[in-house]
């Protein structure tokens, strides 16, 4: 066989990406239905927005639901692209991840609910305090379990504030998130109030469990705290929870239960601490701890 000529070398890339060029654009499917979860009927004319899931929220396309509540898009995609389904419903927004498995068609079927749920229809059913000792500071993180139990299930909703707490006299890095339960947390802005230290969100509490999480920093001088952790709701179950090893914890009303879903800790049962109230502990570290935490984690330190 006779070996090609330069020319006809050069000819053959040229000519393969000129096919691949001609190759159709694939596209992506996306139909489903808005319900209302509170009155059980379809929401027609209902302005939905697709977006996608680029590294940050890019807008692709809007469109609006028809008479029976069924919307779709037909777009451009790439191999493996994400998009979020959104839905702006009574001052509150609904979403659902478009996320293709198999084939370039999926389903995305949403609920959305009225927004007059009552704020006694929403309680905290569980409090986790999780303290880390590290050098110069304690981080404390607490998580609550947000149950929203209207019926006929209805979103919680207020812009003065869905959500309250207050933090002792002196934190630093305060942060804050909120989301569905075993789902994805936002980060979240809190508002001031007018109380010393205490703070706001707007979120909305949407039926069912939320999960929030608030996380700060508490200056340790020494290897000794007294910690007075403010208690804004009562909880069916509340908990602190510590280091196994090194760290030692004393407080009022403080239960230790035996566990071994987390054998790297020490969990203890505060739920007989009423609220509102505060939640007096003190905390000691064994020095070799806090050089421990301080090299494993020297950027939170």
């Amino acid at each position: 066989m006779r070996p090609l000529n330069r020319r006809a070398r050069l000819a053959l890339p040229v000519a393969a990406l000129a096919a691949l060029l001609a190759l159709p654009t694939s596209a992506a499917d996306i139909s489903g239905r808005v319900t209302n979860g509170t009155t059980g009927q379809p929401v027609p004319g209902q302005f939905i927005n697709l977006l996608a899931l680029r590294g940050q929220m890019v807008p692709v396309r809007e469109a609006e639901t028809d008479a029976e509540g069924r919307f779709r898009f037909v777009v451009a995609a790439n191999p493996n692209e994400r998009f979020l389904v959104q839905v702006p419903y009574r001052g509150v927004t609904y979403s659902q991840p478009a996320m293709f498995a198999t084939g370039d068609k999926v389903t995305v079927d949403l609920e959305v609910f009225e927004a007059d749920a009552r704020p006694q229809d929403v309680k905290v059913d569980a409090h986790t305090i999780a303290l880390q000792p590290h050098r110069g500071h304690v981080r404390v993180n607490e998580f609550f379990l947000v149950k929203n139990t209207s019926t006929p299930p209805r979103t919680y909703a207020d812009d003065e504030g869905t959500f309250r707490f207050t933090v002792p006299a002196v934190v630093g890095d305060l942060q804050v998130s909120a989301g569905r339960a075993g789902g994805v947390s936002l980060r979240q802005q809190p508002q001031p109030l007018e109380e010393k230290n205490s703070f706001a969100l707007t979120y909305a509490f949407k039926p069912g469990d939320t999960e929030v999480q608030i996380s700060y920093a508490v200056p340790m001088v020494d290897t000794t705290i007294n910690l007075d952790l403010p208690l804004t709701y009562q909880a069916a179950r509340r908990h602190v929870a510590i280091p196994r090893q090194g760290v030692t914890l004393t407080g009022t009303g403080l239960t230790e239960i035996p566990q071994t879903q987390a054998p790297n800790l020490r969990v203890y049962s505060a739920s007989s601490v009423e609220a509102p109230g505060t939640l007096a502990l003190q905390l000691e570290a064994d020095p070799a701890v806090l050089e421990a935490a301080e090299a494993s984690s020297p950027a939170a330190a």
